[in-house]
């Protein structure tokens, strides 16, 4: 074993098709991945088991070891191994308090919390954040713009300029103005 007290221990089956069984360990200095192979196949029965022994500092550029957490148990506790290991205990929060907290950032303070790990990046470019920037730096959010939003996303909306905004307003005007003619035209021929 490892020096150090453990803080974190879990084993579990990987998630079907698969048999092989998996233990996570994490340490004051380690993440320990251990895996032993299941399998009927007479030349793998004596596989021996297989360890990997990340040490704090590297876990967070290793995206193997993090994509196998997170596959065999989940992105909770992918989370939660990575507020131990990184410190970062914002990403033990939920989504809507941490997008509330992002939407009182600055726009150069967001691109760097983006950059923390996956489940901020996620935050940080997702649409209820931007939906709630671009509402509150916009005067008066239209039908249209919604429209956009939805087709484009509220971050690229947000970074649109105004020309190209009105422009896309506009079409999206005409394209709604279309559905209502062909809309009044279908019930007037029943």
């Amino acid at each position: 074993m490892s020096a150090g007290k453990i803080l974190i221990e879990k084993s579990s089956q990987a998630p079907p098709p698969s048999k092989d069984f998996h233990q996570l360990i994490v340490t004051e200095t380690d993440v320990i991945w251990r895996t032993w192979k299941i399998s009927l196949r007479k030349d793998q029965r004596y596989i021996p088991p297989s360890q990997k022994k990340v040490p704090w500092e590297d876990f967070h550029y290793d995206e193997i070891l993090q994509n196998d957490i997170s596959r065999v148990f989940h992105e909770d506790t992918l989370r939660h191994v990575h507020a131990t290991v990184c410190g970062d205990w914002l990403v033990r929060l939920p989504e809507s308090a941490v997008v509330k907290i992002a939407s009182n950032l600055d726009l150069v303070d967001i691109a760097r919390l983006g950059a923390v790990c996956r489940f901020l990046r996620k935050i940080c470019s997702g649409d209820e954040l931007w939906e709630k920037i671009f509402c509150a730096h916009c005067e008066n959010v239209t039908e249209e713009m919604r429209a956009i939003a939805l087709e484009s996303g509220w971050k690229k909306l947000f970074f649109t300029n105004k020309l190209q905004l009105q422009v896309k307003v506009r079409r999206q005007r005409q394209k709604s103005a279309g559905k209502k003619k062909s809309s009044t035209f279908l019930t007037q021929e029943d």
